[in-house]
């Protein structure tokens, strides 16, 4: 099997079973390995999945409402409020702190569901042209509002970017080739801001699922993308919550779907349910879950306190090699 970063087989060996955040979801992701190269320390799963069946999973099921691990609710304006969660304001600060934003014009989010960050930076930038590319058909309505234009299709971006967004996205692709679509669509002075999970050992060590991400990278791995793609670090950070802490969070994300769905509550009861009790049960569900998680707890420091040697994201900003 080959590396699908560094091409190589004899580095690639068998790592683990994959593993389901929701059961149901197994006709999606059914009877898949994950592999890793030891010569990159890149993780991959095999066999991978049907287009037909990930274009079908992202744009009807991954957002759906009442599901983890967004919890989206029908509620319409509670959707437009989750801009204002801690981990957008970190990523606010941590643009604005290292890129000069007087002097972009253009923003593309790559997989940016309803385009929180663009829309935190246009508030406080007007004249940022915000476009993206997002599938997800529960995403289309709050994109159009915040004065994204969409282009579903890569093939149709017909202009190039001072700045591309992507946040925990690229986990989400079967390859790495969209890095040669940033190259050709990114501007000669542009950059790449990225925030992927950290996989390493310490990763798959403990955790609950990997549904339904496909590619697992880390610090060396994504240092061979850029140099592959003939690309630089502007900066390269360690960022958010411990593996732990990490990994204890998707349990109680998990073990609360579980209980919603026991026997106690039918799917059909569960939709009736979201229906007529939003915006009082599932939207404070969801609140009190999240508040649980980083607000009211003194682990909310974790969100802000970067490179700290256990942090379960990786992220940086990238340009052209010049």
């Amino acid at each position: 099997m080959k590396c699908l970063i560094c091409k190589k087989t004899e580095t690639v060996k068998f790592l683990d079973d994959y593993k389901l955040e929701i059961k149901e979801d197994i006709k999606f992701f059914n009877n898949l390995k994950i592999y890793n190269c030891s010569d990159c320390n890149f993780s991959f799963v095999n066999p991978i999945p049907s287009e037909d069946k990930l274009n079908y999973f992202y744009k009807h099921v991954y957002r759906a409402v009442g599901r983890p691990p967004y919890w989206m609710t029908e509620n319409y304006e509670d959707l437009k409020r989750y801009s204002l969660e801690d981990k957008n304001l970190n990523y606010l600060l941590y643009i604005t702190t290292l890129l000069d934003l007087s002097k972009v014009e253009t923003v593309y989010d790559f997989g940016g569901g309803y385009g929180d960050l663009g829309f935190l930076l246009k508030k406080k930038f007007p004249k940022l042209k915000l476009f993206c590319t997002e599938n997800d058909a529960n995403s289309k309505k709050v994109l159009q509002e915040r004065g994204y234009k969409n282009f579903e299709n890569l093939e149709d971006i017909d202009i190039k970017f001072d700045l591309i967004i992507t946040t925990h996205s690229l986990e989400h692709l079967t390859d790495t080739n969209i890095f040669s679509k940033f190259n050709e669509i990114l501007k000669p002075t542009g950059f790449i801001f990225f925030e992927v999970p950290n996989c390493p050992k310490e990763y798959f060590q403990g955790r609950p699922y990997d549904s339904p991400h496909l590619l697992f990278y880390t610090s060396k791995s994504m240092h061979k993308i850029a140099e592959i793609y003939n690309m630089e670090f502007f900066n390269f950070s360690y960022s958010s919550y411990s593996f732990n802490d990490d990994h204890r969070y998707q349990r109680e994300s998990q073990n609360l779907y579980e209980e919603l769905n026991s026997s106690k509550f039918s799917s059909t009861k569960i939709k009736k349910m979201i229906k007529k009790i939003v915006p009082n049960y599932l939207i404070n569900l969801r609140r009190n879950f999240l508040e649980q998680k980083s607000i009211k707890k003194e682990e909310r420091v974790n969100m802000f306190a970067n490179n700290t040697g256990d942090n379960c994201y990786i992220r940086g900003i990238l340009k052209k090699k010049i």
